[in-house]
């Protein structure tokens, strides 16, 4: 019955969605009976998905295996934890989400629409129901989440082992917020074409919509990379695996549009530019969802095999992109900006960073998309992996990084350049602690250039900042409490985005080059070495849980005779779908991971043990949370105050 009632909601959300257009296209209001008992009717639409999706999860925790998707997703025995996040961990699942999330952003669009033009409002609130509209259509049709069995199994297949992990409860849906929040900014776009309103006065809004999908997708990235880390056993926080790369494109081209809109905000140029980025953030959010679902590129996160649904999500896709094309081809603001570049401007170095970050979008895509065209046009098997993106991606890497702080030290139409004594000053501080790294080991170019990046861009981060700080810390804060009001929340937001993107930096560089591995069988009881530390084998334990068997050793880390920690990694079998699956144990230090996996059992007591020390890793996750960070701390910025300077 409540696999009924779910189906029954999803009809009437189409139905409602499909009045709702009729209602933008029309001007007037056409079910006026709802508008009663709802001052939105886009709420109603939100209640009415919410509720549905809510149905699913109940058939997931009753494991009611009469419905398809519980079936081939879930397992009584299964954690409860597990069987919610099971209700997104499948095609079906993951794209009524995606559904119930548009619909979400529809309304909070809503909310903070009240002081735009009624018309431009409209035209966005249409573009959005549109989208709306194509995804449910594929939900009722193609992919139907509450599909019954006519002879329900006993017992469910249960859900993919490597799914089963706590991140994974979390990384999707906030992945989600990421993907389908740059579907706001799409529709704004489009809204302002359709509006021929060529002004610069919506800025504020697309703004705050580009900052929102920044930050979930920011930290949908740095959990999805987390978990790979420590699940997968592989020691790798990053393969370039296709759904990674799919993640990161409409990342790149939002971080180009944020960048985009300073020049948009301060000289009212660049509109064209910034409303085809905005096209082309949400049309690869969409690009990327082919390519998980489709099955026509293999990759570990891929949601399901089936090209046939693959095809329709295409044709989806081409529908969308190709009217938003149309549309800026046609309604496109039809004059010339007037800006004048200096080389010491700030206009010319945020160009210069958003055709860098084009470059990378376009390398990143076309590695990802490669092995599918050989294979289309050649029937050849090719694999694009980790040489090709180093040595593609690296030049243009340096160069978005080294010009990231002059673009924020230029000032707005300057013609003079920064004081060159100062600049060579703070080049030499860089390049001394870059050549510090001697201290940790041995120090290629490569990783030279690495720190020197890394800690010119934590330098000028912090000088940026010092100002700040004299001006509010501590006693002026404590002591004048209105001023603190104040608070430049983009200039800090920004900071702290940069700050973190160097430290980022430091953590790739360090553990590229000083990452130590050790593959080895060991006795229990047998202790051997990795650098200065010893690992000493002491146990292995056998147990059952709840839904899986367990296999877990135990090994200590030892250092000049002081215990370091014990680590336990386990193998853990799923007898539902009789799958193993690897647990590595990770001791984290400040300096150095310490990482190890246990393989498989040889003769007598003897283990495959693989060993890493991962050096400076830890800067990895905190540099993307810094990032995440700065993108909130920015939209602080929305937030009226009395007096606050721009920047």
């Amino acid at each position: 019955m409540v696999s009924e009632l779910g189906h029954f909601l999803l009809i009437s959300a189409f139905c409602l969605n499909l009045g709702l257009i009729a209602n933008c296209i029309a001007r007037k209001p056409v079910f006026l009976g709802f508008i009663v008992l709802f001052n939105r009717l886009e709420s109603l639409l939100l209640t009415i998905l919410a509720i549905s999706f809510l149905f699913l999860i109940i058939s997931f925790i009753t494991s009611d295996f009469s419905v398809k998707l519980v079936a081939n997703n879930s397992h009584s025995l299964k954690p409860i934890l597990y069987k919610v996040a099971g209700t997104w961990g499948n095609h079906e699942g993951s794209m009524l989400l995606w559904v119930l999330i548009l619909a979400l952003y529809l309304f909070l669009f809503q909310l903070s629409s009240n002081n735009y033009p009624k018309e431009l409002v409209g035209n966005i609130i249409l573009v959005q129901l549109s989208i709306i509209a194509l995804f449910l259509f594929y939900l009722l049709f193609l992919s139907n989440p509450f599909e019954r069995l006519d002879f329900p199994p006993l017992n469910g297949q249960d859900l993919n082992p490597i799914l089963q992990d706590v991140l994974l409860v979390a990384h999707p849906p906030i992945l989600y917020l990421g993907y389908l929040g740059l579907s706001i900014p799409f529709s704004i776009a489009i809204g302002l074409l359709l509006t021929n309103d060529n002004t610069t006065n919506i800025v504020k809004l697309i703004r705050f919509w580009a900052l929102v999908p920044f930050v979930f997708l920011t930290l949908g990235i740095l959990l999805g990379s987390i978990w790979a880390y420590y699940e997968l056993g592989w020691g790798g926080w990053w393969f370039w695996d296709p759904v990674e790369n799919v993640s990161l494109l409409p990342w790149l081209l939002n971080l180009a549009l944020i960048h985009s809109i300073l020049i948009l905000e301060r000289r009212s140029s660049l509109l064209n530019w910034t409303i085809l980025l905005c096209i082309m953030g949400f049309s690869f959010s969409m690009i990327g969802t082919f390519i998980v679902r489709s099955g026509l590129i293999t990759s570990v996160h891929a949601f399901a095999n089936d090209p046939s649904r693959g095809l329709f999500i295409l044709l989806i896709i081409f529908v969308a992109i190709a009217t938003s094309l149309l549309i800026y081809m046609t309604k496109r603001p039809n004059y010339v900006s007037l800006m004048k570049l200096n080389f010491a401007s700030k206009e010319l170095w945020i160009l210069v960073q958003n055709l860098t970050l084009l470059v990378i979008v376009a390398i990143v895509f076309l590695g990802t998309i490669w092995p599918f065209i050989i294979e289309t046009l050649l029937n050849e098997q090719v694999s694009v992996g980790e040489p090709f993106y180093e040595i593609s991606l690296i030049p243009f890497v340096i160069i978005f990084a080294f010009i990231l702080p002059i673009a924020s030290k230029a000032g707005w139409r300057s013609k003079s350049f920064l004081d060159i004594s100062k600049l060579f000053i703070l080049i030499l501080i860089c390049s001394g602690v870059s050549a510090s790294g001697f201290l940790f080991g041995t120090l290629s170019p490569l990783t030279f250039i690495g720190f020197f990046l890394a800690s010119w861009v934590c330098i000028n981060c912090i000088i940026e900042l010092m100002p700040l700080f004299q001006s509010y810390f501590p006693i002026s804060t404590i002591m004048k409490p209105k001023r603190a009001l104040s608070v430049n929340f983009r200039l800090i937001g920004r900071t702290c985005s940069h700050f973190g993107f160097g430290l980022l930096i430091f953590g790739v560089t360090a553990v590229s080059s000083w990452e130590k591995e050790d593959i080895r069988n060991v006795v229990i009881g047998e202790s051997f070495y990795i650098t200065s530390y010893e690992i000493i084998f002491k146990n292995i334990d056998y147990s059952l849980e709840k839904n899986f068997k367990k296999v877990s050793g135990e090994f200590e880390v030892m250092h000049n005779d002081k215990l370091v920690g014990t680590l336990f990694p386990e193998k853990r079998l799923y007898p539902s779908r009789n799958e193993v699956t690897t647990e590595a144990s990770i001791k984290p230090t400040f300096f150095n991971d310490f990482y190890i996996v246990l393989g498989n059992k040889l003769d007598g007591n003897a283990w495959v043990v693989r060993t890493y020390i991962k050096p400076f890793i830890s800067f990895i996750w905190f540099g993307v949370i810094l990032i995440a960070l700065g993108g909130f701390v920015s939209l602080l910025s929305f937030i009226p105050h009395r007096s606050r300077s721009r920047v």
